[in-house]
């Protein structure tokens, strides 16, 4: 437990050379929820409709303020945007290649660093 706390104190003080993580802890409660259910619903392989994520974040931050971050995000190269094929007024949410990347590598470190 000693080894989690060290491990999760250190990331937030420490400078982040994982841009993405740093972006999405930077917008705090809201910013790491979009980040983790992101993640977690492509690695479970489902898309996520940007609906799903507002109602996700509704305790942390406004309908407008989710909107305008994951239009930010997508600027920035963090998520990817893409228009249901059945459906063109749904859009969907997914991480991007250096988003799934740096995930990645921090969730390996996570790991070695509280074993």
């Amino acid at each position: 437990m000693i080894n989690l706390a060290k491990f999760l104190l250190s990331e937030f003080q420490e400078d982040s050379s994982q841009k993405s993580i740093k972006f999405f802890r930077s917008r705090g409660g809201y910013g790491y929820v979009i980040w983790l259910t992101v993640i977690l619903e492509y690695l479970k392989k489902e898309p996520i409709p940007i609906e799903a994520l507002i109602l996700a974040t509704e305790k942390y931050a406004s309908r407008r303020t989710v909107v305008d971050f994951i239009s930010e995000s997508t600027e920035a190269g963090y998520l990817i945007k893409k228009t249901s094929k059945n459906d063109r007024r749904k859009i969907f949410i997914e991480p991007s290649a250096i988003t799934i990347s740096e995930y990645s590598n921090w969730s390996n470190n996570f790991i070695s660093n509280i074993t």
